[in-house]
């Protein structure tokens, strides 16, 4: 109905072009045929009259010469024929009132032209010629060219009549074009105005009701003006509207319903939570939380350490969850200190995109002095076994001495056993002492700037005989124009001692150990130790250097300190440690240490 009430506003407009059009080529056709009649037809006219002039010219001076001769007869014959050429046509082309007369006139003289030219030719005596000349042919040729003149110049004055004739079309047509136009001109006009009553107003109608459900505001109808598309437009408007008010209040009721439900849940857990929006500002808290917020007076935004922890986390869109105390953060609330373990949770949409963060702060204070008082008592237990110990081992180191006396073969095995027992147990001893104070922070580093050349150096000298011993190669690659780091000696070469003797323990027999030396990220040095053993599945990664942990499947060599040693110490030189490795393709263990400020 729609598309038929279009049509019929535009059917004028297009009726009025078309009439427009016929008549303009209809007006076309005229110019062409007044063009053709003056132009072509009346300049062939003027071409062939002056065609016959000259031929008559040529006629003259051929009957002044006399008697026949055989190459005058020629030259005479061709001019005929060129005259009778161009009267033929001229007789064909007859276009002007008066030119017919004109044209039987000028056949007639010639014919008249011709009989003289005969009699000449046919005198036996020039006088008889000349007086043939004078009294029949010269008369006749006068009226010829007398006749060709007036053909001329009536076919002359045609053709410049031709512009006033195009002239008037031209007038006709450029009067018609101005009328079509004005006429073309209003019809638009109004189908303008009744197009803007009858589509667009409805249409604008719609479009500021779509307007105003984008602002929010669901209470909006269109009125129904008709039956066409634009009236059932309207009514699918309304029925949508209709559709989103009922949708809105059973979706405010539902926000309510999960709004209460989260604050009860939010509410019964004892540890702080905090929302942040992609802003990493704070939209929502427990009440955990808001006393927390309230102790540490918080303006919409966590402490440092949290907050840059948040934004990292917005930033990279993975979740940060630690499993160590080191990540710990103390803060004092109401007088004592408190211990939290802080986990940032991305939070997404259906569509998978981040748009926060949930920040919870798991309360370990129990934990952390659980785990102070088990190190204490570590710490303490190693200490007080350690002296009894050191005396039964020389107690043994007597013994095999034979300075008390001398021991047969059997009591010399069982104390040579006994004593080797006695050293391992003192080195894990050792180890456990190192790793409580590496723990409680009481070790005391003596930094000093070394090249990764130089010390990769110093780990070869001191790993040579032990990887020798297993029938090991050891290789070593370090890339130029590294920056030096800032090391404890003693404790660093600590660390890869420990990281070599995992190495050669896990190596085939004439393997090969690489010892590493590469650019790292943020200006640092990463330290790779590389082995051809059995390699560690990926979920074992994170646990290889847990206290007393041993990969499953793996002969068990040592107490599992060795790896854990290695991570407190290079902690307490604020780098990282980490493995790389897949099962059947060996194992590289990395330190990455930061370049010394010198550098």
């Amino acid at each position: 109905m729609l598309r038929r009430r279009l049509l019929l506003h535009l059917l004028p407009f297009v009726a009025m072009l078309v009439g427009t059009g016929l008549y303009a080529m209809m007006l076309f056709s005229r110019l062409t045929t007044t063009v053709d009649t003056a132009v072509a037809r009346n300049y062939r006219s003027v071409v062939t009259a002056q065609q016959m002039l000259l031929a008559l010219a040529e006629f003259d001076r051929e009957a002044w010469a006399g008697g026949a001769v055989e190459g005058r007869d020629r030259k005479l014959s061709e001019h005929r024929k060129r005259f009778e050429a161009g009267l033929e046509i001229q007789l064909g082309n007859t276009s002007q009132p008066g030119e017919k007369e004109l044209n039987e006139q000028l056949a007639a003289d010639y014919q008249a032209l011709t009989n003289a030219l005969g009699s000449i030719r046919s005198a036996r005596d020039a006088e008889s010629r000349h007086r043939f000349y004078e009294q029949q042919f010269t008369p006749n040729l006068l009226r010829m060219k007398l006749v060709l003149d007036k053909i001329l110049r009536l076919n002359q004055r045609a053709i410049l009549a031709t512009s006033g004739k195009i002239r008037d079309i031209t007038r006709d047509m450029r009067r018609l074009m101005v009328t079509g136009l004005v006429v073309a001109l209003a019809i638009s006009i109004y189908a303008s105005y009744q197009l803007s009553r009858f589509v667009l107003r409805p249409i604008q109608q719609v479009t500021r009701a779509t307007r105003g459900l984008g602002e929010g505001n669901l209470d909006q109808t269109v009125p129904v003006l008709s039956r066409d598309e634009l009236g059932e437009l309207a009514v699918a408007f309304n029925r949508l509207a209709a559709q989103l008010r009922e949708y809105r209040q059973s979706t405010t009721d539902e926000i309510v319903r999960l709004h209460r439900t989260m604050e009860t849940t939010l509410a019964s857990f004892p540890d702080p939570i905090f929302v942040l929006n992609k802003e990493a500002r704070i939209e929502l808290s427990n009440p955990a939380a808001g006393a927390l917020a309230m102790c540490l007076k918080l303006e919409g935004c966590l402490p440092d350490r949290l907050q840059t922890i948040a934004q990292r986390t917005l930033a990279s869109g993975e979740n940060y969850l630690p499993h160590s105390f080191d990540a710990v953060v103390c803060y004092r609330v109401e007088g004592a200190e408190k211990f939290f373990l802080p986990r940032v949770l991305t939070m997404r949409d259906k569509q998978d995109a981040l748009f926060g963060v949930a920040v919870v702060l798991y309360d370990v204070t129990r934990f952390r002095l659980l785990d102070a008082a088990k190190n204490d008592l570590v710490a303490t237990v190693s200490h007080e076994l350690k002296s009894p110990l050191t005396s039964v081992r020389m107690a043994l180191h007597i013994l095999l001495e034979r300075t008390v006396g001398a021991l047969s073969p059997k009591q010399e095995d069982l104390v040579q056993t006994a004593r080797n027992d006695t050293e391992r147990l003192l080195r894990i001893l050792n180890d456990l002492l190192d790793l409580a104070r590496l723990e409680g922070g009481n070790a005391e580093l003596h930094r000093e700037n070394v090249t990764p050349a130089e010390l990769v150096e110093e780990i070869v000298s001191g790993a040579a005989e032990s990887v020798a011993a297993k029938g090991l190669r050891l290789a070593t690659v370090v890339e130029p124009g590294l920056p030096a780091v800032s090391v404890d000696r003693q404790r660093i070469s600590h660390v890869f001692s420990n990281l070599i003797s995992n190495a050669i323990k896990h190596s085939p027999p004439g393997g090969q150990i690489l010892i590493r030396a590469e650019p790292a990220e943020d200006h640092s040095v990463q330290f790779s130790v590389c082995d051809e053993g059995p390699g560690i599945p990926e979920r074992y990664h994170t646990r290889v250097f847990e206290r007393f942990f041993r990969v499953p499947g793996q002969a068990r060599h040592g107490a599992g300190l060795g790896l854990s040693i290695a991570r407190e110490i290079t902690v307490a030189h604020r780098g990282r440690i980490g493995v790389h490795s897949a099962p059947g393709r060996g194992a590289a263990l990395y330190v990455v240490l930061a370049a010394s400020e010198a550098t």
